[in-house]
């Protein structure tokens, strides 16, 4: 059975699949446009190992007994293994960025093929970067509960 996370990444492949047909051979031509995916994705990926930093540290685990620390680490070191993933991807378009602008710099006669390639990535990229910010507003809202849990169960002093 088809999950819906598998069937966005199939339709963001998808999409990847038809922008490097149609839009790969736009990007031949356009020293801008090559400038531009570099500066998103370089951001991104900076952005995204601070957030892994961030969320792999220990001292975030909820709170509580060593079971609810160790689920919660596994299910941390999940999402994190799936942004890493995400960095290799923009890693990825950041080296097909370098080659195709090795290429039109250069005026290597190829065909457009490297810029399709780029192409494809790149809009699959970014389209599996859509869900990120939702991703991380759900682990903040569990710690919330969890620590807002924690507090009830908690007597106060006064």
């Amino acid at each position: 059975m088809i999950t819906i996370a598998r069937a966005y990444i199939l339709a963001s492949a998808a999409l990847g699949a038809w922008a490097a047909v149609k839009v790969g051979p736009l990007l031949v031509g356009s020293p801008a446009a090559l400038a531009g995916i570099t500066s998103v994705f370089s951001i991104l990926a900076g952005v995204l190992v601070a957030v892994i930093s961030i969320i792999g540290d220990p001292s975030m685990l909820l709170t509580g007994n060593w079971r609810l620390g160790h689920e919660h680490a596994k299910d941390i070191q999940v999402r994190i293994g799936n942004y890493a993933h995400l960095v290799f991807v923009y890693v990825i378009n950041l080296i097909l960025v370098l080659a195709c602008t090795v290429i039109q710099e250069n005026k290597i006669a190829c065909h457009d093929w490297p810029f399709s390639i780029l192409a494809g990535v790149t809009v699959f990229a970014l389209l599996m970067s859509l869900p990120l910010p939702y991703s991380l507003m759900s682990i903040q809202k569990e710690r919330m509960e969890e620590e807002i849990k924690r507090r009830k169960t908690t007597p106060t002093s006064q």
